[in-house]
């Protein structure tokens, strides 16, 4: 913040006579001013940067300053050349004041000689506040310089008050942005010392208990070590002796070996502002702000510093109690959901056990400990530990002192009727070496001893208030706890009194109202509840998961079509009040989408009615059954399967009788060959003879192959070069009319590695793969057959089947190899000849793929695995043979 006095400024003259100047300053110094006269125009510049001015006077008696001198003007003197340059100067000075870094502010009051209007406008337009003509009177220079000097007085002092504001409403930014310490002290320390322009700030607090002083905060400082900080204390203590309660100005700090050890620039730190805070009379604290200036801070900055402070004690104070208040909703919420997590165990070793665990958790303890009383006696008694970390100190099989136990339950006065706090530091409980401290907290319930908690620290540091409280609380609900548990067990074991039963049963129901809630929340379905005003009363944990769930606070009492807003209101409307009307339970299955995914979900709305009177609620229950649906699926394709395998069984047994007489009878009419005439007609005959009988024997192959695929037999498999039995297929298809104009292109590799097959089935798949190509383009297209050796880790053989026909479309793509689906008409298909090619390729350890855009056609590849590393070919590296193109008639 800039340091406006206006005692310390003073009004800087500039005349080009010197007599006329000083005679100037006479008159304003008589009038109470502060006057410097600079000996130049150059020097003037100067003057003004590193002095206090209010007020520039500018006496010039030039005649002339506008315009070039004229040749009758030539004959002048020499001194009024020199007064018309040196007016021209005082200028350039002007504009120069208005243009740059130097304070401008002040005003500019021009004496002059001349009385032209153009001189008076130039002097103005390069920035001179006023105009006083000679001859003048000394009441009329008094009066413009009092003008001049007020009316700057009013602008600084607008400035300063503006200012003020500015800094008051960025620290207040900073205080309103946080409620964390840390943040306010820093924030507001930085902010102070750049706009007040200290060189260095730090914030010193108060321990309201040990009146101990230390530095919360700091800015401009640069600490090498922890001994720096001590130093910044030190020089507190040593200038300022103690918090005081009005801020207050030290012009100037002693010289100390602490501020020498700060280091250049601070170690020349002049000016110190000191302002306390606090709350209710009560100073917990201090900002102080330094400066290297010699000038230091003004009596407003006090004031100022001191508002600023009383805002900070403010927030500091609503940061504290938001802290407190948030600590203590903590502590509540822990000690509320352990009563509950408590009073729904009935089993004292897990009780105990979960007890352990929790406060442990919660007061950060290294060893958390509860031993109790059995059947209210002394020599018998259950415990559990938690250990934050496992101690080589201690016996796992007898981990406590039940001597030292025995002994501190019996000094417990039985009139005590709240659990107490006792800190040890000898005569420990626990036998854990490593434990300097041990807190322990007794378990009473109704002026009966139950036992102990013992709370075991590695350091010597006793437990905050706070923690005390928690655990005097959890020692409560602990104590409660142990005795429902004791009350549970005998109610099962011994016949108790009326009193007794009924005081027991109300806590069961009690417990098992909260159990029923939880087993009702631990159900993997999704449950809620609506009355007859289809307003939400339950809403079960799994309706809170998921990428639609809502949590159970923002749905209870609101009308659910508020809340299932992305079903149909009427439909779901309707379901309800069928329920209501009807009383009878409505069973239905609905589809969502999470995540891009399909889920199935079953819905049962579920009448409920109070007392057999009407139903007064509905229960909906949704169950995700989609793994369901897909095990379903699954059963009846398996079917689906195990029907073919039974139907095959039959067929064949009635097809290979025929296919046996077909093929007897190809061999006799070979055998009988020789008695045709003709050589042309001989040769004819034989090849369509061969290949009936090899076609006939070959159909066997498959049907038994078939009737093995029904019994789950695996085919036989030999060492076979698939080039080999692509050609060999294409051989037998070639006399096939079916094959009609189609183009068969063959870019066969010819160094493929041999693989393990059944020549038989791969043929049969490459047959019904060109019979599926034939029929998707119609018999006229091209089908590019293409084989090669991948260079995968799986080290697989590719076949590829690529035609230029009609496509498959993408709803289709997933279907295909299911058995009967075909998209054939009835009579052309039957819809098992992809999904028998599905299954041979399985078994022989490979894949089929398929890709296709429907209208440009589909290529199915079949990848097969290479069994064995020894190529087929020969060791010499063969070239590949350029692309085959026949047309099969």
């Amino acid at each position: 913040m800039k340091n406006h006095s206006y005692g310390k400024y003073q009004i800087v003259i500039l005349g080009d006579e010197q007599k006329s100047a000083v005679a100037l300053k006479r008159v304003l110094e008589t009038t109470g001013y502060r006057a410097l006269i600079a000996t130049s125009v150059e020097s003037a510049y100067s003057q003004i940067s590193t002095n206090l001015t209010s007020l520039f006077i500018i006496e010039s008696s030039a005649s002339k300053v506008t315009g070039q001198l004229t040749p009758t003007h030539l004959d002048e003197p020499s001194s009024t050349l020199w007064k018309l340059d040196w007016a021209k100067r005082a200028l350039e000075l002007i504009k120069d004041l208005r243009s740059y870094s130097i304070p401008a502010e002040f005003p500019i009051l021009v004496i002059t000689k001349t009385q032209n209007s153009k001189d008076k406008v130039a002097w103005l337009e390069a920035g001179a506040t006023a105009i006083l003509a000679k001859p003048y009177t000394k009441g009329e220079l008094i009066s413009r310089v009092k003008s001049l000097v007020k009316s700057w007085g009013e602008d600084i002092e607008k400035s300063e008050k503006f200012e003020q504001l500015n800094i008051l409403h960025s620290v207040s930014t900073v205080l309103a942005s946080s409620l964390d310490p840390d943040v306010l002290l820093q924030g507001t320390l930085k902010v102070l010392v750049n706009d007040f322009h200290a060189d260095a700030g730090v914030i010193y607090q108060r321990n309201p208990l040990s009146q101990s002083v230390n530095l919360a905060a700091h800015y401009g400082f640069e600490f090498n070590d922890r001994e720096m900080e001590g130093c910044l204390i030190d020089f507190y203590f040593g200038t300022a002796f103690s918090i005081q309660d009005t801020p207050f100005i030290l012009h100037d700090i002693p010289e100390s070996s602490c501020i020498k050890r700060l280091g250049e620039p601070l170690s020349q730190l002049r000016t110190l502002i000191c302002a306390p805070f606090g709350i209710n009379g009560s100073i917990t604290g201090a900002i102080c702000l330094f400066s290297n200036s010699p000038q230091g801070f003004l009596k407003q900055n006090a004031g100022l510093l001191s508002t600023i402070c009383n805002q900070l004690s403010i927030a500091l104070e609503n940061a504290r109690l938001y802290i407190e208040t948030k600590k203590s909703a903590s502590q509540l919420s822990f000690v509320y959901n352990l009563g509950n997590n408590l009073m729904t165990s009935l089993e004292l070793d897990q009780l105990l056990s979960y007890a352990v665990f929790s406060v442990g958790k919660a007061l950060a303890c290294d060893v958390c400990a509860v031993i109790i009383k059995q059947e209210d006696n002394l020599e018998h008694l259950a415990a559990a530990k938690y250990s934050r970390v496992q101690s080589e100190g201690a016996n796992k099989e007898n981990w406590f002192d039940s001597a030292k136990v025995k002994n501190f339950l019996e000094k417990i006065e039985p009139n005590n009727l709240q659990p107490s706090i006792e800190i040890r530091i000898s005569e420990k409980i626990l036998k854990d070496k490593n434990i300097s401290l041990e807190t322990i907290a007794t378990l009473e319930f109704d002026g009966t001893i139950l036992g102990m908690v013992v709370c075991g620290s590695y350091v010597s540091r006793p437990m905050s208030s706070d923690d005390q409280r928690l655990l005097i609380s959890v020692a409560q609900q602990l104590s409660l706890a142990i005795r429902n548990i004791e009350l549970y067990q005998n109610s099962k074991d011994t016949s108790i009194n009326l009193a007794v039963e009924v005081s027991a049963r109300t806590k069961e129901i009690e417990e098992q109202k909260r159990f029923t809630e939880k087993i009702i929340d631990s159900l993997p379905v999704s449950l809620y509840v609506v009355d007859r005003d289809l307003r939400i009363v339950a809403w079960n944990r799994n309706r809170e998961l998921g990428g639609s769930g809502i949590s159970r606070e923002a749905v209870l009492g609101k009308n659910v079509f508020k809340v299932l807003m992305r079903q149909p209101r009427l439909k779901l409307q309707e379901e309800f009040l069928d329920v209501f009307r009807t009383g009878k339970i409505i069973s239905l299955e609905q589809e969502t989408f999470e995540d891009g995914q399909k889920k199935i979900w079953k819905i049962n709305k579920i009448p409920m009615r109070v007392d057999n009177a009407e139903v007064s609620h509905v229960i909906t229950v949704g169950e995700d059954i989609t793994d369901q649906k897909k095990m379903n699926e699954a059963v009846i394709h398996a079917e689906k399967l195990a029907s073919i395998g039974r139907l095959a069984a039959g067929v064949v047994h009635e097809i290979n009788n025929p296919l046996a007489t077909i093929a007897a009878c190809a061999e006799a009419l070979l055998s009988r060959i020789s008695d045709i005439q003709g050589d042309d007609t001989q040769v004819d005959f034989k090849e369509y003879l061969q290949i009936v009988k090899d076609e006939a024997f070959r159909c066997k192959t498959i049907t038994n192959n078939l009737l093995e695929f029904s019994h789950q037999r695996q085919s036989e498999k030999f060492l076979c070069d698939i080039n080999q039995i692509i050609d060999q297929t294409l051989h037998l298809v070639k006399h096939h009319p079916k094959i009609g104009k189609m183009t068969i292109v063959k870019e066969l590799d010819d160094e493929v590695a041999p693989v393990y097959v059944n020549e038989g089935q791969m043929k049969q798949i490459f047959i019904a793969l060109i019979s599926n190509a034939y029929d998707s383009m119609n018999g006229d297209g091209t089908l590019t057959i293409r084989t090669k050796a991948l260079k995968n880790p799986e080290k697989q053989v590719s076949a590829e089947f690529i035609d230029t026909g009609c496509g498959i479309s993408s709803a289709n793509l997933l279907k295909i190899f299911d058995p009967f689906f075909t998209t054939k008409p009835i009579g052309r298909g039957t819809g098992l000849g992809l999904s028998v090619c599905y299954g041979i390729v399985t078994d022989h350890g490979g894949k089929i793929e398929v890709d296709s855009i429907e209208g440009h056609g589909a290529t199915f590849r079949i990848l097969l695995p290479i069994s064995e590393p020894a190529p087929f070919m020969s060791s010499q590296r063969l070239h590949s043979r350029p692309i085959e193109t026949e047309r099969v008639q």
